[in-house]
């Protein structure tokens, strides 16, 4: 299990479901750990893999001292969690990675920082365990959240309909997060690594509403989930009854707003925001001009990704030499 003798740990996690996929998401996780290890030899960082892990990902394992971990057949883990749902979720990649805790040695882990693969380090991770030891969570604010520096939307983000969401199931209200990086506190992670039931519920309960409701006018623009097709044939007056109005036109959102959901479950927990300066998203960040202070990291979100991986490569070079 992880995390023994360790107190501090980066996470990355990975299911490749697509052969399309694979190659993108194995030069992403590279550039990523490579950009982390530039700036920093010594932290534990550890890969769980749900499925078989592509031979390139292993070998980037091995060549930046990264932990692989079986996070086990992505199916069987959903079927056992969410017996009803789990055939329409497992069209659903992105719920992979809110099923790591249970693998984790949490009693020894003071702080968890899980990052997608599509992470960029400019400074050394350790800033930001050092900068975010309060709260229990830490991540930005969601894009056009009432937070949100690019100003609300509430057609791409309902924080009116969310409350009442949280209010309907006696629910603490959580302020909608990114997750592509979290700071997880060692209350929070060992509190989720009890609501992994939870989550793939609620976002059972939400691909349900997204069966009944198949997506037009702004929410058609960002696509149907294959997942909510599928659970067409699933949803019964039982899962009618329990269906959750899903609060944005992106619907590629589910992970993100049972994970909402999930943390109000914990009491008294404290969320904040990474400021902007450390840790940068989207278009927030650009790679082509230089700035006094860089970002800690960047979660880029797949954009400018060639010249991104040049400046990892022209900076790890630089920094081993």
């Amino acid at each position: 299990m992880i995390g023994s003798g360790v107190d501090r740990l980066v996470h990355y996690s990975l299911c490749v479901r697509d052969d399309r996929a694979r190659d993108v998401l194995t030069w992403q996780f590279a550039t990523s750990v490579q950009s982390l290890r530039a700036y920093n030899s010594g932290i534990t960082v550890a890969l769980f893999v749900h499925g078989t892990a592509p031979p390139g990902v292993i070998e980037v394992c091995r060549a930046f001292d990264v932990v692989p971990l079986d996070g086990g057949d992505y199916e069987r883990r959903l079927e056992a969690l969410c017996p009803t749902g789990w055939a329409a979720l497992s069209h659903h990649p992105l719920l992979h990675k809110f099923l790591n805790f249970s693998g984790m040695a949490l009693d020894r882990l003071s702080q968890v920082l899980f990052c997608d693969v599509d992470t960029i380090f400019f400074r050394d991770v350790e800033e930001v365990f050092d900068a975010y030891g309060g709260p229990d969570v830490v991540a930005r604010e969601e894009v056009h959240s009432s937070r949100s520096h690019h100003g609300p939307d509430p057609g791409f983000i309902d924080e009116v309909l969310l409350r009442d969401l949280a209010r309907h199931e006696g629910l603490a209200f959580i302020p909608p997060v990114n997750t592509g990086v979290v700071l997880f506190s060692r209350r929070a992670a060992q509190s989720m690594a009890l609501l992994e039931g939870v989550f793939l519920d609620y976002a059972w309960r939400f691909l349900c509403w997204e069966a009944m409701h198949p997506a037009s006018g702004p929410a058609a623009a960002y696509g149907e989930l294959d997942a909510a097709v599928f659970a067409r044939s699933l949803v019964g007056p039982t899962e009618e009854a329990r269906a959750l109005p899903f609060p944005s036109t992106n619907r590629w959102l589910l992970d993100e707003a049972a994970f909402w959901l999930t943390l109000g479950h914990i009491r008294g927990l404290h969320v904040a925001d990474f400021r902007r300066v450390d840790v940068a998203q989207g278009g927030e960040f650009d790679p082509y001009r230089r700035t006094a202070r860089e970002p800690i990291l960047y979660h880029y979100f797949s954009q400018n990704t060639q010249r991104i991986h040049d400046l990892v490569v022209d900076r790890a070079a630089v920094a081993g030499a």
